[in-house]
């Protein structure tokens, strides 16, 4: 029996449903808590505990030196020779690869790139510092090419917008569905969809102009944060269409659990199982978190795909409203004149008509 159900049979006794009947939506309510909880933070501890990395980009400016670091790092790395330093800081700088090394006779340089994150800079140098010391030129310089911004020193803002951004949405779109006998789905679909923008305006203009924490323009984070805010507000309202109210723990999971675990924001992508690595950046807070770094700091490198994935989301979510309203309507029956004749009077008239028959 629904919630709904249970208060309906309450209201009209006018007493509480007994607790038999009661208890199985209790302890289905239990079980979402303890199932969205336990995914939570299995998903978040789990994966920082022992990452591993896995085709980790990086590149050698030396032919040699590279054969030897692709035999000793095997699938861990994907070692790229390169034919100068030049072009090996041009990756970096690039996003092509996390982090180089530039062999030179007294000594190696190594060349990161902090704005990558703290995980994947840290493997990737830990990798390339022990390949030059086999290969007899130890590191002896570091270079950060694309460093963080002095307010966002740990790396942690990027992680900080994409979940606010999404769990905003989340809620507007919650709150929207509890709303479905008030208003129609275009005036719930057209309030999720302004909601969402504000939302986003608001979380851009914080982490940019008054914090500045995201070097990216203020304009591309609110385009950015718009589509992420859009994008899981619509698929969740589609999501709690097709599935009722299971929608809402198959949204928390998919959208505030699983995609802000897997986005690349806390963990690099390179170092998660590459089955995560790929649905994190399929869904909507890992495409979000990929184009606002990329604006921030790779002068929007690879950001196309993250916007596509972001556009298709909303676009997919869109289409699946649609043909479940069209079902709907359908299947609703539309009565005819011997179903209106048919339609019980209300306890009002009811009880109008019995008060009228004892006073005659």
């Amino acid at each position: 029996m629904s919630n709904e159900s249970i208060t309906n049979v309450a209201s009209h006794a006018g007493v509480l449903p007994p607790l038999g009947r009661v208890l199985p939506v209790l302890v289905v309510q239990v079980l979402v808590a303890m199932t969205v909880a336990g995914a939570f933070v299995g998903l978040y501890v789990g994966l920082q505990k022992a990452p591993v990395p896995h085709h980790l980009p990086v590149a050698v400016a030396d032919a040699r030196l590279a054969d030897a670091a692709s035999a000793a790092l095997g699938d861990s790395a994907d070692v790229r020779p390169v034919s100068s330093a030049t072009a090996a800081r041009e990756l970096v700088r690039s996003r092509e690869v996390v982090a180089a090394l530039l062999p030179s006779a007294d000594g190696s340089t190594l060349a990161t790139a902090g704005a990558n994150g703290r995980s994947a800079s840290a493997a990737a140098s830990a990798m390339l510092i022990r390949v030059a010391q086999a290969g007899g030129v130890p590191v002896s310089r570091t270079q950060d090419l694309v460093p963080l911004t002095t307010s966002d020193a740990q790396g942690i803002a990027g992680f900080y917008l994409v979940f606010g951004t999404t769990l905003a949405a989340f809620i507007l779109a919650q709150v929207m569905n509890s709303l479905g006998a008030l208003a129609r789905l275009r005036v719930r679909v057209l309030v999720t969809v302004v909601g969402s923008i504000a939302a986003a305006v608001v979380v851009a203009v914080i982490a940019g102009p008054v914090d500045g924490a995201v070097p990216a323009g203020t304009g591309v984070v609110i385009a950015v944060l718009s589509l992420l805010a859009v994008a899981v507000s619509m698929s969740t309202l589609a999501i709690t269409a097709l599935l009722g109210p299971m929608g809402v723990v198959v949204s928390t999971l998919v959208f505030t659990t699983l995609g802000n675990a897997t986005s690349g924001a806390t963990v690099s992508t390179h170092l998660l199982p590459p089955a995560l690595a790929a649905v994190g950046s399929a869904l909507p807070p890992g495409a979000a978190f990929g184009a606002v770094t990329s604006f921030s700091y790779f002068d929007g490198a690879g950001a196309t795909r993250a916007l596509v994935t972001l556009a298709l989301w909303i676009v997919v979510a869109s289409g699946v409203l649609v043909l479940t309203s069209h079902r709907s309507r359908t299947r609703r029956p539309t009565p005819g004149p011997a179903d209106r004749a048919a339609t019980p009077r209300s306890d009002a008239d009811s009880h109008a008509t019995s008060h009228r028959d004892r006073l005659s």
